[in-house]
C-alpha cells in the first residue's frame, strides 16, 4: 500500500498499549538505544562500583520502582516499562523484554537466568509476522514470589502473591496466589501449607525476619 503511513503504529504509547505495532520509529528506537547503553554500562561494571550500578538501575526502571538488587549481567529492553518493588532480589542472567508493562512485587526473588517475555508476534499469520508486526501483553508478578532458576514467563500472565515457581518452568497461564507450580507449561501442584512452615527448623531463638535484626 503506497499510501500507508506507519507513524501511528510506531509510537511507544501504541506499543505499550497492547496493539499490533511496528518496531520502527525514531522515538521508540531512541528509548531502546538509551536502555541498551545503560544496561551495557551496568553489565560492564559488574560488582566493581555498587553505587553507580544502583544509579543505573534507578535511571533505567520505571520511577515507581523501589530499591532492588539485580546481579549483572542482565538484559532489560526498555526499562521504563518495568516496575520492580522494594527489596526484590534478582540473580544473574535476567532477561526482560518489556514491550508491554512488567511489574514485580516487593520482596520477590528470582533465581539465575529468569526470563520475562512481554513481547509477542502473530502465530497464525506468518506473512504479518515476517512483515514486521509485533505486539505485547503485560506481565504481573505479585509480592513475595520466588521464581526458581531458568523460569520463563510469557506475556499476558499474572502470578499471585507468595507463589513459588519451580526451576525450569515455563509459565503460560495465570497462577493464583499461594500456589506452587512447576513444569512446561507450568501447572499448580499444590497450595502453600501454613502448617508446614520451615521456621520450625530454625535454631531456638533465631528470628524469622533475620534481616530485620541486623
Amino acid at each position: 500500500m503506497d499510501n500507508f503511513d506507519p507513524t501511528p503504529y510506531e509510537s511507544l504509547e501504541w506499543m505499550t498499549g497492547g496493539e499490533w505495532y511496528l518496531a520502527t520509529g525514531t522515538k521508540r528506537q531512541e528509548a531502546a538505544d538509551q536502555a541498551a547503553l545503560l544496561i551495557h554500562e551496568f553489565n560492564q561494571l559488574g560488582p566493581t562500583n555498587p553505587q553507580r550500578s544502583a544509579e543505573i538501575i534507578k535511571e533505567l526502571l520505571n520511577p515507581a520502582s523501589g530499591k532492588c538488587t539485580i546481579k549483572a549481567p542482565a538484559i532489560i529492553e526498555f526499562g521504563q516499562n518495568t516496575t520492580i518493588g522494594e527489596n526484590v532480589f534478582i540473580n544473574f542472567g535476567l532477561t526482560i523484554l518489556d514491550i508491554a508493562p512488567v511489574s514485580i512485587g516487593a520482596r520477590s526473588m528470582f533465581g539465575p537466568n529468569c526470563q520475562l517475555y512481554a513481547a509477542g508476534h502473530p502465530v497464525n499469520d506468518w506473512e504479518m509476522r515476517s512483515g514486521g508486526w509485533e505486539n505485547g501483553k503485560p506481565i504481573n508478578i505479585g509480592e513475595d514470589v520466588w521464581l526458581g532458576g531458568n523460569v520463563t514467563v510469557v506475556g499476558g500472565v499474572s502470578i499471585g502473591d507468595r507463589c513459588v515457581i519451580g526451576a525450569g518452568s515455563v509459565v503460560t497461564k495465570d497462577i493464583p496466589a499461594d500456589s506452587i507450580a512447576v513444569g512446561n507449561p507450568a501447572r499448580v501442584i499444590k497450595k502453600r501449607n501454613s502448617d508446614q512452615l520451615e521456621r520450625r527448623e530454625l535454631p531456638p531463638g533465631a528470628p524469622v525476619d533475620a534481616f530485620g535484626v541486623f
